[in-house]
């Protein structure tokens, strides 16, 4: 590891004082602020996953006080069966009971709930949780692919299929139900991920009861494209209509979506801005807590568990609150409850650096090929980094991670201001101007004079924040325990108030 110090008027240093916050014994600087790795946590966990396996799918449903997060549980077992129903419960999207499998799949290929897919859970007028998922197996046993099935629970713990409830499409693509109750209509709405000669759609069908449903037709069509509309939502909130999708597509094509109008009879609109993160974050829903929204999707894992993989299905939960303004669109920040408990600030040390340092932060200048400033060993516990970026002069600026042994880091995020793009390489940072992405997300810096971004981590997943507007989540296997910072490539800027919490 790098681990040389640059003494320089901004840098802290470390003088082996001690402190005490709480029962922690601390190594604190001259600022008084702990040494990063000090502060205890508990078992606090920011991007959960469960012990049984990783999280698919998440189904939100918020429920006196409690957020229970069923999601496709994806153990990676190697059985003829798959993806069963499982449950996270938390009051404060920190803390997790991990109550494992609660709907299972039949091990059998005669079976239709060879595999589940996504659905929903809501809570009847009849005083019992009902649970909707999709039947599916493919093996060529059943009149189609994919089924929608029904379960009851008093608990939502123990679950009893009702298999007569259930009903086919006549198409194979026919899945991830959404059950949302119309109060104006005081009926439940059902949409359903299909397709018809046209493309994708979600058709809608309507129930008084949560046991026998009728075809209402179309819902909404895709008309960005021939894509599936997968797990879809539906939410009323603060007087707009939202209609959330994930576009069923590869790489950067496969993001989720979101629609909103104030009259569903007048259809949506897209926003110009019609996605929240990239497409390291998918499979998205979203929830009402209470008086705000949160966006709960998957970061997926890579194969052989290396940087250098392909993106697999599933991983760990994620979590993005969404803030409407006042013209209704939606944008997303950092959870508040992620926020309030990373409020600790430690001191990293800076090791190495050509940037020059200015009162509160450093200018990197484009005279200078690479300019760059480093810090010592990024912590894999739960970390929060937050600064400022100075971007009115420039053409880019970076976060460079894993720059193991050298000033040049190979997991590295990119703004580029030149070409309105953010992005997410695995090669080295000075080999961007040669190399495709891995991620890449449109954003208009066109009017934007500062950059004001909060960094969360936890072991390998990283997700960037930029002005509570746009997020890039990412799998970082080699980010942890590697030194970090920032650069520019033969670009100005002015970076200040960087802080980090723990």
């Amino acid at each position: 590891m790098m681990k040389k110090l640059i003494i320089l008027p901004l840098i802290i240093i470390l003088f082996g004082l001690t402190g005490c916050v709480g029962s922690t014994q601390l190594t604190t600087t001259t600022t008084g602020l702990p040494e990063n790795g000090s502060i205890e946590q508990g078992d606090a966990m920011i991007f959960p996953k469960s012990e049984y396996g990783y999280i698919g799918d998440p189904m939100p449903f918020y429920h006196d006080g409690v957020m229970n997060m069923f999601y496709l549980l994806d153990e990676r077992r190697g059985s003829i069966g798959f993806h069963p129903f499982a449950l996270f419960q938390t009051s404060d999207f920190l803390n997790y009971d991990d109550i494992g499998t609660v709907i299972p799949y039949d091990n059998s290929i005669s079976s239709q709930d060879l595999a589940l897919g996504t659905g929903s859970v809501i809570y009847g007028n009849d005083g019992l949780y009902h649970a909707y998922y999709t039947g599916h197996n493919g093996s060529g046993e059943m009149p189609y692919y994919e089924k929608i099935q029904h379960a009851v629970s008093s608990d939502m713990i123990t679950w009893t299929k009702l298999p007569d409830d259930g009903f086919f499409g006549g198409v194979n693509d026919f899945r991830d139900p959404y059950v949302y109750y119309s109060e104006e209509d005081n009926e439940y709405w059902m949409l359903i991920t299909t397709r018809d000669s046209l493309g994708g759609v979600l058709k809608i069908y309507k129930s008084t009861d949560l046991y026998f449903w009728q075809n209402h037709g179309t819902f909404y069509r895709n008309t960005e494209g021939s894509y599936n509309m997968e797990c879809p939502t539906l939410i009323h909130y603060n007087g707009y209509y939202y209609l959330s999708f994930s576009e069923q597509g590869s790489g950067n094509d496969r993001i989720v979506h979101y629609r909103y109008t104030e009259s569903i009879e007048d259809g949506f609109q897209i926003p110009a801005q019609d996605f929240f993160d990239g497409w390291g974050f998918y499979a998205g829903r979203i929830e009402k807590v209470e008086d705000r929204l949160v966006l709960s999707g998957w970061v997926a894992t890579k194969t052989l568990d290396k940087d250098y993989g392909t993106y697999m299905w599933g991983g760990n939960l994620v979590n993005h609150e969404l803030v409407q303004d006042e013209s209704g669109l939606l944008y997303p920040k950092m959870m508040t409850e992620t926020d309030e408990f990373l409020s600790n600030e430690v001191a990293y040390q800076i090791v190495d650096t050509n940037a020059t340092p200015i009162e509160n932060g450093f200018t990197f200048s484009s005279n200078r090929g690479y300019n760059y400033l480093l810090f010592e060993e990024l912590e894999e516990k739960p970390t929060k980094i937050s600064f400022i970026v100075d971007i009115l002069d420039s053409s880019n600026f970076g976060i460079t991670l894993n720059a193991y042994e050298s000033e040049v880091g190979s997991l590295n995020f990119y703004f580029d201001f030149e070409n309105n793009r953010i992005e997410f390489y695995n090669v080295d940072a000075n080999l961007i101007a040669y190399s495709s992405p891995e991620i890449s997300i449109p954003f208009d810096f066109g009017n934007v004079d500062e950059l004001n971004i909060t960094m969360v981590t936890e072991g390998s997943v990283i997700i960037v924040y930029v002005n509570d507007q746009i997020a890039m989540t990412s799998r970082a296997y080699d980010m942890a325990n590697s030194n970090f910072g920032f650069f520019t490539l033969s670009s100005n800027a002015v970076i200040s108030n960087i802080h980090f919490f723990e």
